[in-house]
């Protein structure tokens, strides 16, 4: 092989492997598992609101937000519900999904 298609190769090599490592930081830890506590007091802001139930719930780190999946409410729409760490609602948009 020619000195520079080894050195293209290397190149790209290198590059690739730089923009996956760097891929994986960006994202790493955007979101988490909120703890019991957490899920009883988003829980309960969501039942204040008038929405009974949800599929998932979310903490999302870089927003500082929560985040209710599917959630059902008194209108019998779905939603994705959006709480501050105070646990007050900061965003309802509905579920198109």
């Amino acid at each position: 092989m020619k000195k520079s298609t080894v050195f293209s190769i290397n190149y790209l090599l290198f590059s690739f492997l730089f923009l996956m490592s760097w891929s994986s930081v960006a994202y790493a830890d955007e979101d988490r598992d909120v703890t019991p506590e957490e899920r009883a007091k988003v829980t309960q802001s969501l039942k204040e609101a008038g929405c009974s139930s949800f599929d998932d719930i979310d903490f999302y780190i870089n927003r500082n937000l929560f985040k209710a999946d599917n959630v059902m409410c008194n209108d019998k729409k779905n939603y994705d519900v959006y709480l501050d760490k105070n646990f007050k609602i900061v965003s309802k948009r509905e579920d198109l999904d």
